[in-house]
């Protein structure tokens, strides 16, 4: 942490809510922020591993309170688990979290747990044999 860490880290939370309305304006079809720091190791009360602010769970929660996004589809891939993203969401039906992390350890966290405790939400089911 130096002393810009506080500055930097709004700006770049700031660019995801920015990039969140430029899609909503229409302006733009598509857009992929990459901003440091990361950010989903940041919970909604402190943050973790260079995480000041969780960016994509501020944007997601953005589009939804702004634009009235429904349901929001995260996905974090990353060589370790975003713990800050899925405790943030871990109870929040309206936002799926899809990680694609690499390190072993992963298995033994709870981020499966959301994947399938959320799947009847999101994914319809066949009632057909």
């Amino acid at each position: 942490m130096s002393r810009e860490s506080w500055s930097v880290a709004r700006t770049a939370s700031g660019a995801g809510t920015l990039a969140v309305d430029h899609i909503f304006s229409g302006e733009l079809q598509r857009l992929f922020c990459i901003v440091r720091p990361p950010g989903h190791h940041a919970t909604p009360t402190k943050g973790m591993g260079f995480c000041l602010f969780n960016h994509i769970a501020i944007a997601a929660r953005y589009a939804q309170k702004t634009h009235g996004v429904g349901k929001v589809l995260i996905v974090d891939w990353d060589v370790h688990h975003g713990n800050g993203t899925q405790d943030t969401f871990y109870e929040d039906e309206s936002v799926y979290l899809y990680e694609c992390s690499s390190t072993p350890m992963v298995s033994r966290v709870p981020g499966p747990k959301i994947k399938r405790d959320k799947e009847k939400a999101w994914v319809p089911h066949s009632t057909s044999p």
